[in-house]
């Protein structure tokens, strides 16, 4: 049976995500890149506050993602200046 709009298909963990700007991206604008176990994800946000916000949620999960014994030191979001 094929799965209905409101079913999980996945879920996946922040764990050793890495979330940015797509830059590259030129098609659309304020666009997120997040890569995440082996996939890549390009989301886009409404306006540049928005961006900023997303990519400061994305790296605050991925900064407690990891179980305490196995964290580096948090880092925070780049952008270009």
């Amino acid at each position: 049976p094929n799965p209905s709009k409101c079913d999980l298909i996945r879920a996946y963990t922040l764990q050793h995500a890495e979330s940015g700007l797509g830059n590259d991206y030129i098609k659309r604008k304020n666009v997120i890149r997040v890569r995440l176990e082996g996939e890549q994800f390009l989301l886009q946000a409404p306006d540049v506050p928005s961006v900023v916000e997303w990519i400061e949620g994305l790296h605050a999960g991925t900064n407690i993602a990891l179980d305490l014994d196995y964290r580096t030191m948090p880092r925070g979001p780049m952008f270009p200046r």
